[in-house]
């Protein structure tokens, strides 16, 4: 095309001539680059934390210049609050994918751990990211807005499905739909804890069984136990 044209590096990444301002990436490139650093981000969040991650080494491990990450992101805080909303919103399309498969509120639920055991596979660190900015982010007022706006997203999910199990009849009687959404929180919370402590099968055998807590309950009832103990002689 002439001189006017950016010749390719060793790297394979353009160049621009001298005199020449890099132009604005076009089309699915663009959007491809901006994905590629929000998963390498979401890789080094969750490794070395928020304070110790750095865009230099995020556009190094990308094969990317520094500028390049600034091009998309103007700040580690907006970097970290992009993959935020990111997790989040594909989490949740899964999510809301998933538990169309369901009839009832049970397997709703059960339907949603499911698709957990699936995102962890798929990507893994996906896990040490959630826990990482969930324990360092109320440190860095600049993370509480997105990780707040998660939170709440994640709740309000929970309890719509929640809310339309309870109209159904399927919650007993005077179960605040809220309070089992809080409570399937702190479960899910606590799989994606325990993902990063107990990679493996230890972790699928964990959520089959809050799976069986969910349906079938997985407690004799201590009616029953009085029942079979042996009595005093």
């Amino acid at each position: 095309m002439g001189d006017a044209s950016a010749d390719t590096g060793r790297s394979g990444v353009q160049t621009v001539p001298p005199g020449k301002g890099p132009g604005r990436p076009t089309g699915s490139v663009g959007d491809a680059t901006r994905r590629r650093i929000i998963s390498i981000a979401m890789k080094h969040i969750g490794e070395y934390g928020y304070a110790k991650a750095t865009l230099n080494n995020i556009a190094e491990d990308g094969g990317l210049t520094s500028g390049a990450v600034y091009y998309y992101f103007k700040s580690k805080k907006a970097l970290v609050s992009a993959v935020i909303a990111e997790v989040t919103g594909q989490l949740l399309e899964r999510f809301e994918r998933a538990v169309t498969r369901a009839d009832d509120l049970q397997g709703k639920l059960i339907a949603i751990l499911e698709e957990t055991i699936a995102v962890t596979d798929e990507m893994p660190d996906l896990a040490k990211f959630s826990v990482s900015v969930r324990v360092d982010g109320p440190r860095y007022p600049e993370l509480r807005r997105a990780l707040g706006h998660s939170t709440n997203s994640y709740y309000e999910f929970y309890k719509s499905i929640i809310e339309q199990g309870a109209a159904a009849g399927e919650l007993k009687p005077g179960i605040d739909p809220r309070d089992v959404a809080d409570m399937f929180g702190i479960i899910s919370f606590g799989v994606t804890m325990l993902t990063v402590e107990v990679p493996g099968e230890r972790h699928r055998s964990a959520i089959r069984t809050i799976e069986k807590l969910l349906t079938e309950g997985v407690f004799v009832p201590m009616s029953a136990v009085m029942k079979t103990e042996p009595a005093a002689g």
